[in-house]
């Protein structure tokens, strides 16, 4: 595993928040996708929220996104680990186990995966090969 980043969601407030963070962290803000530009289907009033962002300050990264209408967070699950690893078998293994006892949110597809532990700890996948 290469290392774990907390991703944050927010109730369509994350562009504020991301530059707030970068400022006081003095960091940047080096990604900001809204809905609209990304490749999923989003409803038109969701065009304008972020869909994914990541600061970055020093070795510090964040990412965030925004919720989408009718998933909006809830205290406990505006947040994951994000988990980058160098190899598709070890994402794999590691989903599956965090998985087990708790549920799949996103199954694994186009190198993305996403699920909640058997504690209620949300985790999201990647690897890069």
């Amino acid at each position: 595993m290469k290392n774990i980043i907390p991703y944050l969601v927010f109730p369509g407030s994350c562009k504020d928040a991301m530059e707030y963070y970068a400022t006081i962290l003095a960091g940047e803000v080096t990604s900001m996708v809204t809905f609209g530009e990304s490749p999923i289907p989003a409803p038109e009033e969701a065009r304008d929220r972020i869909y994914n962002s990541e600061l970055k300050a020093g070795e510090l990264i964040i990412k965030a996104s925004d919720d989408m209408p009718g998933y909006e967070v809830l205290a406990g699950t505006n947040f994951s680990l994000f988990l980058r690893f160098e190899n598709v078998e070890k994402k794999i293994s590691v989903f599956d186990r965090l998985s087990a006892g708790g549920k799949v949110l996103f199954p694994i597809d186009d190198n993305f995966g996403m699920c909640q532990d058997k504690y209620g700890i949300q985790w999201m996948v990647v690897s890069e090969d």
